[in-house]
């Protein structure tokens, strides 16, 4: 997928303006505070992208709301994507109509590599969950459902709990029946996202990569853990088992890397994990998703910038911020104080 048109207005710390994105590798330059994170996440968003946080922090001081629009060639057509960020939340319309996540599904979207991203590898479990299943959500619209419906069980079997247990045979067979097709699935995703992952972060660093699920119960035992572990839930109040409490276990050449890799090594393992996804998501649509790259170049030593841009130019376009550009990019972005002057590649 190419971004073709961008523009926005509203957005904190960025001056309204429109943005023609040349194919191949942009560099977003300026010095530090300039708006370059801003503007990645202006287009990450533009794109169908999600993110955590309020809505209202991504609006100018002063601004109602701020509006974004984006011009994308798939390779099922072109396609408008236009949102609205506001007091009302979030609202986006694709080729004028309104749209939801369903819709924006049949996108490939933007993958965002960032600094922040480290935190899946030595962050707490609920950093690496997040992560699995905001990427199977991507793929599966069936999925996103499945966790709203598994939260909504989990409350309720929770507050069940902490009433003695009342009527929790009910709460246990919804929590089950959500958590078994979760867990299947999250399986399915890591059968094919794991190899990837070992095999771009060999292209990065020397070290194989090995990622496994780790679950308080399988699917098909998920029903009986509840119950053997009732006892110790209604002293606690709180459900002990199921997808909610699982983690990804994520090993360096045998090693727990949550645990004893380094920094540079979590950096260069939270990297190839960003292009797996990427990767996994360019085979769904058989079409690559824009990439994102966030301040991640300079960080890295020569050899994995070296291979890092390698798999970034064979992209039909990728957006790179630095303070100074990486070699060989083919369109600059100048940003100072939000706002940007295009330039030929440097």
């Amino acid at each position: 997928m190419r971004l073709v048109r961008f523009a926005q207005r509203g957005f904190r710390n960025l001056a309204e303006g429109e943005l023609h994105l040349a194919p191949g590798l942009t560099a977003v330059v300026g010095p530090n505070a300039a708006g370059k994170t801003n503007l990645l996440e202006a287009l990450y968003l533009a794109t169908g992208g999600e993110l955590r946080g309020a809505i209202a922090d991504r609006v100018a001081f002063g601004a109602r709301e701020a509006w974004l629009f984006a011009e994308v060639e798939a390779e099922a057509g072109r396609f408008r994507v236009e949102t609205r960020l506001g007091p009302e939340g979030r609202r986006v319309r694709l080729n004028r109509a309104p749209a939801g996540r369903r819709e924006l599904s049949a996108l490939p979207g933007a993958v965002w590599l960032r600094p922040e991203d480290l935190f899946v590898v030595k962050g707490p479990p609920e950093e690496r969950r997040r992560f699995l299943d905001t990427l199977i959500a991507r793929f599966s619209p069936r999925y996103r459902a499945l966790l709203a419906a598994y939260e909504r069980a989990l409350r309720q079997r929770n507050a069940a709990l902490k009433e003695g247990g009342r009527a929790i045979g009910a709460w246990d067979e919804r929590l089950a029946g959500y958590g078994a097709e979760i867990l299947t699935l999250r399986r399915r995703v890591l059968a094919r996202l794991g190899p990837l992952a070992d095999e771009l972060h060999r292209a990065l660093a020397l070290g194989g990569l090995d990622l496994r699920s780790v679950e308080t119960a399988p699917p098909e035992r998920l029903r009986e853990k509840l119950r053997e572990r009732l006892p110790e839930e209604l002293e606690r109040g709180v459900t002990l088992s199921g997808p909610h409490r699982d983690d990804l276990a994520i090993r360096l050449e045998g090693r727990d890397a949550v645990r004893f890799a380094s920094r540079g090594e979590a950096r260069t393992i939270a990297l190839a994990l960003r292009l797996a996804e990427h990767r996994l998501l360019e085979q769904h649509h058989q079409d690559a998703p824009l990439l994102l790259l966030d301040d991640v170049v300079a960080e890295l030593d020569e050899r994995r910038q070296q291979a890092l841009l390698a798999y970034v130019k064979a992209l039909p376009q990728a957006v790179v911020t630095a303070t100074e550009p990486p070699p060989g990019v083919d369109q600059r972005i100048e940003l100072s104080a939000g706002s940007w002057r295009v330039k030929a590649g440097a």
